[in-house]
């Protein structure tokens, strides 16, 4: 059935309209994300696995991206932070993560955090950690982290950078 050319001219009008408005829109409106918002960060990290007693030594790297628009209570940020882990085992064990991250200040460059995510990896499942933080200056944290996997807990050295 061939579509009238009452129906065209009134779906033109309305693809011309979105165009010019979305521009309109587009230039008003800020990014969807912020660059001054990411974080990238490395570390490394003393893995155990409790089923057989094993431990070695690995290696990550992640990004974050801090919510600022969330604010549990005064004084807590909220991130959420994407990564890659080799727990250093010697079969493939390695994963991707995602995780919910709060942090705030005890008293000057000190602080703490918490973490709750899922890895999507070797060891998929719930991780949860909490750790200790010192500003080393306006835009590094070194972090001291212990996060709780299924099968691995590790005790992870970490250095966050915000860009």
């Amino acid at each position: 059935m061939p579509i009238s050319k009452n129906v065209t001219s009134i779906a033109s009008a309305f693809l011309v309209t979105g165009i010019l408005l979305s521009d309109s829109f587009a230039a008003e409106s800020e990014p969807l994300l912020d660059r001054s918002m990411f974080s990238i960060g490395v570390g490394f990290s003393d893995n155990e696995i409790s089923n057989p007693d094993e431990d070695d030594t690995g290696f990550q790297f992640f990004a974050a991206y801090d919510l600022n628009h969330i604010n549990l209570m005064e004084g807590v940020d909220s991130s959420v932070e994407f990564g890659f882990m080799d727990f250093g085992f010697s079969e493939d064990d390695t994963g991707l993560w995602a995780s919910y991250v709060i942090d705030g200040t005890v008293s000057g460059r000190f602080g703490w955090l918490a973490q709750l995510g899922v890895d999507f990896g070797d060891d998929s499942g719930l991780l949860a950690g909490a750790g200790v933080k010192y500003s080393l200056n306006e835009k590094t944290d070194f972090r001291i982290e212990y996060v709780i996997r299924d099968e691995v807990d590790s005790l992870q050295f970490n250095l966050l950078y915000h860009l």
